[in-house]
């Protein structure tokens, strides 16, 4: 598993010095635990914990849960990273509750 990380870091352009906290996978199951709901769609499949500013711009901000959000596997890509896996969305909490209430009130 360590490898496969250290491929999908090196896709995503993720500095070599600047690797996952050992904590990383504890706090990202806690804190889907806790909020176990998409925030765009509501599912509870299939879920992710976003980093808002992702983890290689400020590592610091890791295991920061107020820099989480949940989001399911399709909006994680299309919500979270504007549909480009070296992008990332800096509106995705304001996105994802607009978008939100559009679907529970849809027609």
């Amino acid at each position: 598993m360590r490898f496969l990380q250290w491929v999908i870091d090196t896709w995503r352009g993720i500095p070599l010095g600047a690797r996952r906290s050992p904590k990383w996978e504890d706090v990202r199951n806690q804190f889907v635990k806790e909020h176990p709901n998409c925030e765009v769609c509501g599912t509870k499949k299939g879920l992710n914990a976003h980093h808002k500013l992702p983890f290689y711009l400020n590592p610091l901000l890791e295991l920061d849960p107020q820099n989480l959000i949940v989001l399911c596997r399709d909006h994680h890509f299309f919500f979270g990273h504007l549909m480009n896996w070296k992008s990332y969305n800096k509106d995705v909490s304001l996105d994802s509750t607009m978008w939100r209430a559009k679907i529970i009130q849809r027609p």
